[in-house]
């Protein structure tokens, strides 16, 4: 007995919920959330900023641990560190921006940072740190 696409299909169709399937599986990928890639980050306008700005040393590196952590917490993935140039300090030399530097390469909620970003985001003057994602 040979039987055609037809009779097949109607005997699966009739042992199977097809309809109930998709239903399931539409509400399954519903309920997931898509975490964006890093280039979708790296595009993403800062949601948030700390200007470090006539801080002294020690103040501005607990801020800027204090800064990354709230950030994370409030499950911010972008944001801005404004370090300033340095040309105010002695012999114009940067006395922040190294020290906050090395906050972010030391934080465990860093993903990225861009330490020159365009002019838009401050320049060489601040740093942009994409946060790992909060689940």
């Amino acid at each position: 007995m040979k039987q055609d696409f037809a009779d097949i299909y109607s005997k699966w169709e009739r042992s199977h919920d097809e309809e109930s399937a998709i239903r399931k599986k539409t509400q399954i990928e519903e309920t997931q959330e898509v975490s964006p890639t890093i280039s979708v980050l790296r595009k993403m306008q800062v949601q948030d900023s700390l200007d470090l700005h006539m801080r002294k040393l020690e103040e501005a590196v607990d801020a800027t641990k204090s800064f990354i952590d709230n950030s994370w917490q409030k499950k911010l993935r972008k944001i801005r560190i404004i370090t300033g140039k340095g040309i105010h300090s002695p012999n114009g030399e940067a006395v922040l921006r190294p020290a906050i530097l090395e906050v972010i390469r030391n934080n465990n909620h860093v993903r990225e940072a861009e330490l020159n970003p365009p002019a838009s985001e401050g320049g060489s003057g601040a740093v942009v740190v994409i946060l790992k994602e909060n689940k």
